[in-house]
């Protein structure tokens, strides 16, 4: 008896491991393009010698590796292969297309207009018919944004087009969203903006110019870095090419200074899916109207910065598509994030006419 039991045991707890995978899909892949170059730039010579200065950036590239298991809406195209740049609607929205679990592990690592960047998204949700529970970790640093939230609901469906939910989210980052150093940094009248640059290695030399047409003279800077290379050959170059630079280092290093935050936040959202065949709309709102700071350094809070803890943080986005006949379609979809002071936003809308 005792060893038909555990044989049991056993049998069941394959049969629920097999249904975590069932369905899910391994992908990678990997894309390039030819990135934007910027205008050519030029340096003379006082022996009339002209130098190209021009910054060329390296073509687009992004990798991408991924596990998932997600179940698609009726309008999404199942037959898709995945790449890590379509879009999932089951990501965006509070509910899926089925009940039960759900998750993505996908991580992505690129060059864009000559930046490196890696983001990464985790999420796992489980959809129940009166509660929704959901973890998630979003890295994207082309957006400048990164932080863990843990999602509590309970959830009220109305019909099997519309439900509404209610919960709680706790969410940890690591960056003083909102606060600039940069800007204490030169409101200090102690400081001046060359000292920043010159903290950084890079120093000017003073060199007086003539314009031979008219006799016009005057003086400016050349400014090198650490190792004697050329960066710039006026200072009003140097602060529209290179000092920008200087300052996205110096916020990263300062607001890695202050630690991290957790936030306990409020949520009230609303979803409705419709979908026929020759028409869907599918809808989704979430708004985290009241926080609180439960853990980092208060003066450096996102409510602090604001002025108080009702600030809105919301999640909204939509898919509509109508088929006018056979040949002719209509689509539109959007999606639009502002959580603290950083915004994705996301639009789409075009027609199809099959030939």
């Amino acid at each position: 008896m005792k060893y038909l039991l555990l044989l049991l045991f056993t049998i069941n707890i394959q049969s629920q491991v097999k249904d975590i995978f069932k369905y899910a899909t391994i992908y990678g892949a990997y894309s390039q393009n030819k990135a934007i170059q910027p205008n050519k730039t030029f340096y003379v010579t006082q022996e009339s010698e002209l130098i190209e200065t021009t910054q060329r950036n390296s073509a687009d590239q992004i990798k991408t590796f991924g596990f998932r298991k997600l179940a698609h809406f009726g309008y999404e195209d199942k037959e898709r292969f995945y790449d890590g740049e379509e879009q999932n609607n089951s990501l965006n929205s509070n509910i899926g297309n089925v009940k039960g679990l759900e998750y993505l592990f996908e991580y992505q690592e690129g060059k864009q207009q000559g930046n490196d960047f890696i983001n990464k998204q985790f999420f796992v949700r489980y959809l129940a018919k009166n509660w929704i529970a959901k973890l998630e970790y979003n890295k994207n640093e082309l957006v400048d944004i990164n932080y863990k939230s843990a999602d509590v609901r309970f959830r009220l469906p109305i019909n099997n087009k519309l439900s509404f939910s209610v919960g709680a989210v706790y969410r940890t980052y690591e960056k003083a969203y909102g606060h600039n150093p940069i800007q204490k940094y030169l409101e200090n009248d102690q400081n001046n903006w060359w000292d920043l640059s010159y903290s950084y290695g890079h120093n000017d030399v003073l060199y007086q110019w003539q314009n031979l047409s008219t006799g016009q003279t005057g003086y400016d800077y050349f400014w090198y870095n650490e190792q004697g290379t050329l960066l710039s050959n006026s200072d009003l170059d140097y602060r529209n090419n290179i000092y920008g630079q200087l300052v996205n280092q110096y916020n990263a290093e300062q607001l890695a200074l202050i630690g991290e935050f957790s936030d306990l936040s409020a949520v009230i959202a609303v979803d409705y899916y419709f979908y026929r065949k020759n028409y869907w709309v599918h809808t989704y709102a979430n708004v985290l109207p009241k926080h609180k700071l439960i853990n980092g350094d208060e003066k450096y809070s996102y409510g602090t910065f604001i002025g108080n803890d009702n600030w809105l943080d919301y999640s909204v986005g939509g898919v509509f598509g109508i088929r006018l006949n056979k040949k002719i379609g209509l689509f539109a979809e959007f999606t639009n994030q502002k959580y603290w002071d950083r915004e994705i936003k996301v639009i789409k809308a075009g027609l199809n006419f099959k030939i």
